[in-house]
């Protein structure tokens, strides 16, 4: 998919500028992703250029489509393809951005300067081109994150707690346990060859396939025990690569990327805060106790007047499990030339594994 055409640009730098006089001396458009295996991001360009004054401006284009136009659909088996087409909220980030909801202290959105429609489920999105601070993620950062979370989580209450739910709550997540993990992922645990495989059997402990086996006997279980407790509304792809730390101070976060339109359990924006970096393999697996411990007391304290200790531990938890319990190990890499550096990854990813997998292990008797 190409990025939309550039009319109206004047317009739209005299905008962010605040100038109604400025003319674009110059533009260049950089490619920063081009199509890839993502479900709905199609591209992402930074349009910038300078005016006639001198003054620098920037946007950060990003175009999404539904899944039927993904490089991914053709590998999504046949049985499967109507589900996710009807069910993957491929356009969730444009409909915040566009409903520009009233976010807690301390968080905001980009600003949307246009959406255009190119038809047929494509749009591209013109946003603010968020200059970010050079600024580590340490457990201070990570507390302050959680803490902004819960206070989303907090002041976006949805349903409450019940015994007996009329209709399955947690949507999205029933979907993707049900598709992807019962269709793609866990055929892909199982299957021996997975676990003979150079970059899977140098890196991954001996009991590692067999836990997350029998954690997967659990996956109804837990979805039914995460409907009884509180709901909310949330981010849905908390990773620290979305909490962007704005140079100018605007906000502790400007969060972008929202994916998850539905309702889930309290506590579900944690499980992404805490396995972003470790998926990236930018976090040591050696923090992961100290970032997890961290990022639930400050998101606990956060959400005090919904939920209790106990419920959020159980909610974060649990959701941590089921989202990325089954894709802790990078799979879908498995073909590629296994260098010292693949092996690295490998070998943090196993140990992020072995670390939701323990956690998992609690849950339920």
């Amino acid at each position: 998919m190409t990025m939309a055409p550039t009319t109206g640009l004047t317009d739209l730098v005299r905008e962010s500028l605040g100038d109604p006089l400025a003319e674009i001396a110059d533009q260049h458009v950089d490619l920063l992703a081009p199509a890839s295996g993502a479900l709905s991001t199609a591209s992402l360009h930074r349009v910038r250029g300078t005016t006639t004054g001198g003054a620098a401006w920037s946007f950060f284009v990003k175009a999404i489509h539904a899944v039927k136009h993904s490089p991914a659909y053709a590998g999504i088996p046949e049985p499967l393809r109507a589900a996710a087409v009807a069910e993957f909220p491929w356009r969730a980030d444009a409909d915040v951005y566009l409903a520009r909801p009233r976010l807690p202290g301390g968080l905001r959105l980009p600003r949307l300067y246009r959406l255009d429609d190119l038809g047929d489920d494509r749009l591209v999105m013109w946003l603010e081109d968020v200059r970010v601070a050079p600024a580590a993620w340490d457990l201070d950062r990570y507390r302050a994150a959680a803490r902004r979370l819960g206070d989303l989580a907090a002041a976006r209450p949805v349903a409450g707690r019940t015994s007996a739910p009329r209709e399955p709550l947690n949507r999205s997540l029933r979907y993707y346990c049900a598709g992807p993990v019962a269709n793609l992922f866990l055929p892909a645990l199982r299957d021996p060859a997975t676990w003979r495989h150079p970059l899977v059997a140098a890196n991954a402990d001996p009991l590692l396939q067999a836990d997350l086996l029998a954690l997967a006997d659990r996956i109804d279980p837990l979805l039914d025990a995460l409907d009884r407790l509180p709901h909310t509304l949330v981010h849905g792809d908390a990773s620290p690569s979305n909490l962007l730390i704005p140079a100018d101070g605007s906000a502790e976060f400007v969060a972008i990327d929202w994916s998850w339109p539905h309702p889930a359990a309290v506590g579900f924006d944690l499980g992404q805060l805490l396995a972003g970096r470790a998926h990236t393999g930018e976090l040591d697996p050696a923090d992961l106790p100290a970032v997890h411990e961290a990022i639930e007391a400050a998101y606990t304290a956060a959400v005090a007047g919904l939920a209790d200790p106990a419920e959020v531990s159980f909610g974060y938890a649990a959701n941590l499990v089921l989202r990325s319990a089954w894709t802790a190990i990078p799979f879908e890499r498995l073909g590629q030339a296994p260098t010292p550096e693949l092996h690295d990854l490998f070998r943090k990813r196993a140990r992020l594994a072995r670390f939701v997998v323990d956690l998992g292990r609690s849950l339920l008797p």
